[in-house]
């Protein structure tokens, strides 16, 4: 247990966003170019195997791994100030909004997956776990260079007393 005091923030804040939000940036932009290049990769592959329907179904499948990813990053960058419970209630509210609706669209397919002939379910499954994968991979590294500084107080043991000894 430490008995450190924290100081209380200066009144006075320097110019521009802070820490917690250029953080949350870096991992939006990590993660979106590492889903970009994913994206690519995926459109270039399906669009020469299948043509057109490997390629629209191939955008499918990525276009809705990064509209999931980069809602919940950008509400990640808004709130990135907030106080941990909110932070997290905003998350969560975030997160089942956009599962919700990822819900509703395949649901919507199921139910209408005859007039959707152009879409390969293979290559929307492929693409999608390529561009998650791209993502995370991107947004780990990215997060690994981001210096987090971590302080602890020094070890100050027990007082006993002088009788005990």
């Amino acid at each position: 247990m430490t008995t450190a005091r924290h100081e209380p923030a200066q009144a006075e804040r320097a110019p521009g966003p802070s820490i917690h939000v250029v953080r949350a940036r870096k991992l939006l932009y990590g993660g979106l170019v590492g889903g970009l290049v994913a994206t690519a990769i995926c459109l270039l592959i399906f669009g020469l195997l299948a043509g057109a329907k490997g390629l629209i179904s191939a955008a499918l499948g990525a276009a809705m791994v990064l509209f999931f990813y980069v809602v919940g990053q950008l509400v990640m960058v808004h709130f990135a100030d907030a106080g941990a419970r909110t932070l997290l209630t905003v998350s969560m509210a975030s997160y089942t909004g956009r599962v919700v609706a990822l819900g509703l669209v395949l649901l919507a397919y199921g139910k209408n997956r005859a007039d959707w002939p152009a879409l390969m379910p293979m290559a929307v499954f492929v693409s999608t776990i390529a561009v998650v994968a791209g993502w995370l991979a991107v947004e780990i590294y990215v997060f690994s260079r981001l210096r987090i500084n971590v302080y602890d107080t020094p070890y100050e043991p027990p007082s006993t007393p002088v009788d005990e000894q």
